[in-house]
């Protein structure tokens, strides 16, 4: 039996792959334009893969008076898109953000008015039932909320013949 620890020799490193300078040559499928054919000859149109391409050979095209007035018309536009994102931000949107806390603390403030002159109004009911009974208290506070509605109705109808 042979130990595996034991066995020292020295194992031959893996091949590397090779560069393409070495690689073996492909075969071309038929019919792709620009590959070799079987006769050696590049096909029509094909350039050699050691010059450049035509597009890497043109010089960069000039700008002419139709793309000078497009450009100049997308920076305007780009810069009337900035603006009025800045007047938008500061003239409606942070005025509609502090409007929107005004009426939700407003809210807040005539929900807890409403909640005190609830709890108030059972107070008030409580004793005048304590005095009056029970008939007696509702009936006063029904006569005193139709006087107090037959008050602001006369007011208004007043403030508005004026």
């Amino acid at each position: 039996m042979s130990d595996p620890v034991a066995d020292t020799t020295p194992t031959p490193p893996s091949p590397e792959p090779p560069t393409p300078s070495q690689a073996p040559a492909e075969e071309p499928t038929a019919g792709v334009t620009g590959a070799p054919q079987p006769g050696g000859e590049p096909a029509a149109g094909a350039q050699p893969a050691s010059e450049p391409g035509p597009e890497a050979a043109e010089e960069p095209k000039k700008e002419t008076l139709v793309d000078a007035i497009a450009d100049l018309l997308q920076m305007a536009v780009n810069y009337l898109r900035q603006e009025t994102a800045g007047v938008m931000r500061d003239k409606v949107v942070l005025p509609g953000q502090q409007l929107g806390r005004l009426v939700a603390f407003a809210f807040a403030a005539a929900f807890l008015l409403a909640l005190g002159i609830g709890f108030i109004a059972v107070a008030v009911l409580l004793v005048l039932a304590h005095y009056l009974g029970w008939p007696g208290a509702l009936a006063l506070i029904g006569v005193l909320l139709l006087l107090g509605a037959a008050l602001f109705t006369y007011l208004k109808v007043r403030s508005i013949q004026k």
